[in-house]
């Protein structure tokens, strides 16, 4: 399966970084170890020498958005363990993405028609337009 872009894997999962993933990203972000600790480091968990990356608004902080699809904001330099990442059928994450994205289809479908018409129950309104 490939990956939809739906953005869930980043939002359920907190991706832990090693030593060299750490100085991969610094030197993309072109920032310094002290800003990666204030920024992206989550200091709430240490295991040896792996760490975690925060999570902002309960996402990872470097999930970007983009005409709705999830972008890697370090996709270049991405942590190893979002990189060995496989979406598939069978991953909850995945099936969580496949319905968020039903919803949408089926909510602009109620929306409009293929006349430009908004629909509300039984009753059609002739969309506004602009132009």
């Amino acid at each position: 399966m490939a990956c939809r872009r739906c953005g869930v894997c980043c939002t359920r999962h907190q991706a832990y970084v090693r030593p060299e993933d750490v100085r991969r990203i610094i030197a993309f972000l072109e920032i310094t170890k002290e800003d990666w600790e204030k920024q992206y480091n989550d200091p709430r968990w240490e295991y040896n020498d792996y760490r975690l990356i925060r999570h902002i608004d309960g996402a990872c902080a470097f999930l970007k958005y983009d005409a709705g699809l999830a972008l890697c904001a370090i996709h270049p330099v991405k942590p190893a363990c979002c990189t060995d990442w496989q979406p598939g059928p069978a991953k909850k994450e995945c099936q969580e993405g496949q319905r968020r994205a039903a919803r949408k289809v089926k909510e602009h479908k109620r929306i409009t028609n293929k006349t430009g018409e908004v629909q509300n129950g039984n009753k059609n309104y002739q969309a506004i337009s602009n132009s």
